[in-house]
């Protein structure tokens, strides 16, 4: 009854959102109704089938349950990015000054197809975001209320990724914390909601890596196109994580399997498929080119553009343009990335926003040490899936980077490859250690075998 009263709760909240939203455009701007319902609807209707299609548990309950999340998540999300785009102006910038950016040069875009005016600037690696706005004001106008909807359903997307993913490695128990994690914590859900990358870079490395320990369960095409069609698509987001991200993906997947033959030869096929379609689609292959050419000097200038160009910046007589002052500043520059900024290093009202996201970090830091710890005791070596790409971008970032207004959006990256083991440290924490070994055991354990096919290796493993 509970689970009725939650589903009727959720469905009344997503048809006030809708009506609040279509009366909020009609007051701005009537023919911009169908640019927000349109990707609207597309986007409810795509989290419909991502939940029923990756949620196949045997408890109904919990699948209602993560359906609610996503639901409003969506909702959430939507509403905070056209109130935070439609205030004001002054208040849009406040809030993702980026956002701006993305808006002109998708505008710009666009008047270059229709009216033949000069093409704007767009960097290789980041193209992709840009393409896609411009495409929504293509079909719909130039209305930021449809690129805001497509945001809105990618960082909704997480919560079943997310769920699904904490629930195959971990179990139910742990599974129940990954959905708020990915819906409430202040910067996820701060940077999705607005006209910027983020949503679509979390969600195509959730997919990632969702796929990937799904491979180290059972061998699929599907697992395998899906995986590196989406590591090809996020060279178009953001490539130099893209490309740690398809590393450390590819060596997790390596030494993930107990056979270590086996797991080579599922990393090198994965590696395979994704230079095949990379070279003939062409997609990605500038973003790869664009991040596999850098080099110290550039990311010295990168770092140091950052570091003065921003009153978020610091450290900026720091140079790394060397492997010796590279391998000095590092350890100070991954102790900002994973822990900055700190009190004193909030200068003025803009960074104000930052404040609540370190804080819920930090309170978030002794569950992440937990979740390590009982994952090495209830999954070994897969683990690695997850850790691997994390530790490269914590390393790349915390060498690259120069102001934290850019930190606190990157190292989300690293914050949703790291929820599973968060939410397992919650779990272990609100139900006990021998609880949650017991869903693990029962739970997850039991479900990944029987997904294998009869008399492969994996199926015949003993109990944990």
């Amino acid at each position: 009854m509970t689970w009725v009263r939650r589903r009727t709760w959720a469905r009344n909240l997503l048809l006030a959102a809708t009506l609040a939203c279509t009366l909020g455009v009609m007051v701005v701007k009537l023919s911009a109704v169908v640019a927000l319902l349109a990707p609207a609807t597309v986007g409810i209707l795509a989290l419909l089938v991502l939940v029923r299609g990756v949620i196949n548990w045997p408890d109904e309950a919990t699948r209602r349950r993560v359906l609610w999340w996503t639901m409003v998540a969506f909702a959430a999300h939507l509403l905070f990015g056209l109130a935070a785009t439609n205030i004001s102006r002054k208040v849009w910038f406040y809030l993702g000054t980026d956002a701006v950016g993305y808006d002109a040069v998708a505008r710009a875009m666009v008047q270059h197809w229709n009216q033949g005016l000069p093409f704007p600037s767009v960097s290789d690696g980041k193209e992709g975001f840009y393409y896609m706005l411009a495409g929504l004001y293509w079909v719909f106008g130039a209305h930021t209320a449809s690129g805001l909807a497509v945001n809105a359903a990618l960082a909704a997307g997480l919560v079943p990724l997310m769920s699904d993913l904490t629930h195959r490695l971990f179990g139910p128990a742990a599974a129940r914390f990954a959905a708020p994690l990915v819906v409430v914590l202040p910067g996820l859900f701060l940077w999705t909601s607005q006209l910027m990358r983020e949503s679509g870079m979390l969600f195509l490395l959730a997919v990632a890596l969702s796929c990937a320990v799904r491979l180290t369960e059972r061998v699929t095409l599907s697992a395998f196109v899906i995986l590196t069609t989406a590591l090809i698509l996020a060279f178009t987001f953001r490539a130099p994580v893209a490309l740690i991200l398809a590393a450390g993906l590819i060596v997790g997947i390596a030494v993930a399997d107990r056979q270590v033959v086996t797991g080579v030869v599922r990393a090198l096929s994965a590696l395979t498929i994704m230079i095949a379609l990379m070279l003939a689609s062409g997609i990605g292959y500038l973003g790869y080119q664009t991040a596999t050419s850098v080099n110290l000097n550039q990311a010295d200038i990168v770092r140091k553009d950052l570091a003065y160009s921003a009153r978020t910046g610091f450290a900026e007589e720091v140079d790394i343009s060397t492997t010796r002052t590279a391998l000095q500043f590092l350890p100070w520059g991954v102790f900002n990335f994973v822990l900055g900024p700190f009190p004193w290093q909030i200068r003025e009202a803009r960074q104000l926003p930052f404040v609540p996201d370190v804080i819920v970090w930090w309170l978030l830091l002794p569950s992440l040490w937990r979740g390590w710890r009982a994952a090495s005791r209830l999954i070994g070596r897969r683990q690695l899936i997850m850790l691997i790409p994390a530790l490269g971008t914590v390393l790349f970032m915390g060498l690259a980077l120069g102001n934290f207004g850019t930190i606190v959006r990157e190292r989300l990256q690293v914050v949703v490859l790291v929820v599973p083991l968060i939410a397992l440290g919650l779990a272990q924490r609100g139900v006990g250690q021998h609880e949650v070994d017991d869903t693990v055991a029962a739970g997850s354990q039991s479900d990944f075998r029987a997904r294998l096919p009869a008399g492969s290796w994996s199926s015949q493993l003993p109990p944990r």
